[in-house]
């Protein structure tokens, strides 16, 4: 990954259940966590820099909200948009779907959306993922 670039599918890294919410509640209402941890190896493309980032996020199950904390570190240059891009195929740059946070936000991001059933399909097949832009890295 370029040094300002965080690209993720949000299932490549890990889906994770969150077991003391399975504890809590039953498994039918449990919300479902996705973490990925961000650096160069997760870019498509060979790249090097320093950047590092990690997402969580959490989708409740009854409502389908999406929240998340994302947090990174090293960028080149300042931080110009933070997206969710989907539905991504192997090789290819997805369209936006939904923005973490203002355009300018410094880390950590946090925000939610409720999700509906396109991009909640997306999820589970693991076709989106976050793409963080600089000022340096215009396309991210």
């Amino acid at each position: 990954m370029k040094t300002s670039r965080r690209t993720f599918a949000l299932t490549s890294a890990a889906l994770l259940m969150s077991f003391g919410a399975l504890a809590a509640a039953p498994v039918e209402t449990a919300p479902i966590r996705f973490v990925a941890d961000m650096s160069a190896d997760e870019e498509s493309a060979p790249t090097e820099g320093p950047a590092t980032g990690r997402a969580e996020f959490t989708l409740e199950r009854e409502t389908l909200k999406f929240s998340w904390v994302v947090t990174f570190d090293k960028l080149s240059s300042p931080l110009t948009e933070a997206v969710v891009r989907g539905p991504q195929k192997p090789g290819t740059n997805a369209g936006v779907l939904f923005e973490l946070g203002p355009k300018t936000a410094a880390s950590p991001i946090k925000g939610s959306v409720v999700l509906n059933d396109g991009q909640l399909e997306y999820l589970l097949a693991g076709r989106m993922y976050v793409n963080l832009h600089t000022a340096k890295w215009k396309d991210g």
